[in-house]
């Protein structure tokens, strides 16, 4: 049956304004003393943190509430009592309190420090509420998956009067250092090329097809990838990229062109009688030509934004190693 979408409401205005009135009194009436320790917010897992929630995202660990996140000893005074204010607020405003083991652990109340370890699975330093400036190193900007980046930033903060959750946050969001980004870059073009500019053909030639789809999968997902990092934006998980991308200012054009590869048809006719060479582009297979065209895109927005020099040709996987390169000026220049 097809979902209903006429009354469907996205989540985070619901609860944000369920938070304005009803959950902001409730911290003013039983917590005065610690309200402007308690950063409120949603953010974290979940496609309405995200703002992709549709009518058949209700289906499990859905519901309106909030997060509250407090510095650790402030945690140890109210966190229980808190949570089960909060409880009570759910249950108050609600017939069936709208919750699952699951959404339990993203909403309510928690530690900042706990709120990031789960999402980045990162453990922060235990004096990190002390602290003026927070940092990654670089050895976590390089292994911390990008899409619990993604999520650690995602959604709203509704209040943070001591600003000790948004400091981290910021920090987030101001992005990769430069060297990272750069590595990242090579990184995602490198598959990208690989799969979509190379490893397709090879398997198109062979007459496998399920090898060459996957190919073209790990190529598009790549090119996704790229795109986010063109845009300075964390990818989320990957159900969620391709829906994410129509709203990046740049590139955002390549998702039509990767849902037309993902929907074309087995490119069998432009394959026969042809005598494969890794220098030539097979031109009749729309696929290919679709990848072609996905590079030439993303090689002239890298020359743009100044990651390579010149672009002399469309094999994307030949520059990866000027843009990597950049990444040891970068570091000299700090």
């Amino acid at each position: 049956m097809k979902p209903k979408t006429d009354d469907f409401t996205p989540n985070l205005p619901r609860c944000r304004q369920f938070y304005e009135q009803y959950g902001a009194a409730m911290i003013e009436e039983h917590f005065f003393r610690y309200a402007s320790s308690i950063a409120v917010g949603l953010a974290g897992e979940g496609s309405d943190c995200f703002g992709f929630d549709d009518p058949i995202s209700a289906d499990h660990d859905y519901g309106i509430g909030f997060c509250m996140w407090l510095p650790e000893p402030v945690y140890r005074e109210i966190g229980q009592r808190l949570q089960e204010e909060y409880d009570h607020l759910l249950s108050k405003n609600f017939e069936t309190k709208p919750s699952s083991r699951l959404l339990d652990q993203r909403r309510g109340v928690n530690t900042i420090g706990g709120f990031y370890q789960r999402i980045l699975g990162y453990q922060l330093p235990e004096d990190m509420e002390k602290n003026e400036t927070f940092a990654l190193s670089p050895r976590l900007w390089l292994t911390l998956p990008e899409e619990n980046l993604a999520a650690a930033v995602n959604g709203a903060v509704f209040r943070d009067d001591e600003g000790l959750f948004s400091r981290i946050r910021q920090t987030l969001l101001n992005y990769y250092p430069p060297e990272i980004h750069r590595l990242r870059l090579a990184d995602q073009l490198h598959h990208f090329s690989q799969n979509g500019q190379y490893n397709y053909s090879r398997m198109m030639a062979r007459r496998d097809l399920f090898t060459a789809r996957l190919c073209i999968m790990q190529a598009s997902k790549s090119a996704m990838a790229v795109v986010y990092l063109l845009n300075h934006r964390y990818a989320p998980y990957c159900k969620w990229m391709r829906k994410g991308l129509d709203s990046l200012p740049v590139l955002n054009e390549i998702g039509r062109l990767l849902d037309e590869a993902a929907a074309a048809p087995p490119q069998w006719e432009a394959w026969e009688s042809i005598s494969y060479t890794s220098a030539n582009i097979n031109h009749k297979d729309r696929v290919c030509e679709i990848m072609e065209q996905i590079a030439s895109m993303i090689l002239t927005e890298l020359q743009r934004q100044g990651f390579i020099k010149k672009v002399s040709h469309t094999f994307a996987d030949s520059y990866c190693q000027e843009i990597a390169d950049g990444a040891k000026s970068d570091k000299n220049c700090k």
